[in-house]
């Protein structure tokens, strides 16, 4: 399997998001870490930014991030596959090992 991506939603000053990145970055793994293909705006979840469309947005994508998979903290990481789009698998947190079995799949 070489066409998969990983899909982060992260948080600012979160260290286990950076640990994530970092890690993704050094490995060579490809991610996305902006919506809607918009290079302009990140999936970064900023509940106190000082740009109303950003604040809106993070509110209502961590609601549904929360109702959708159940989590209480981030990252999220969620890998695609680029063929069909499906969702492979997904978790929250710093899980190096997940990472590293995944980048071994491309």
């Amino acid at each position: 399997m070489s066409n998969i991506h990983a899909v982060i939603y992260t948080k600012p000053h979160c260290m286990p998001c950076k640990m994530t990145t970092k890690l993704m970055d050094s490995l060579g793994m490809p991610y996305e870490n902006t919506y809607y293909g918009n290079s302009e705006q990140t999936n970064s979840i900023e509940l106190d930014s000082k740009d109303e469309s950003k604040r809106t947005w993070s509110e209502k994508k961590v609601e549904k991030l929360k109702e959708k998979y159940q989590i209480t903290s981030l990252p999220l990481i969620k890998i695609i596959d680029d063929e069909t789009g499906e969702e492979l698998e997904f978790w929250s947190g710093f899980r190096p090992e997940k990472i590293k079995k995944w980048n071994s799949e491309i």
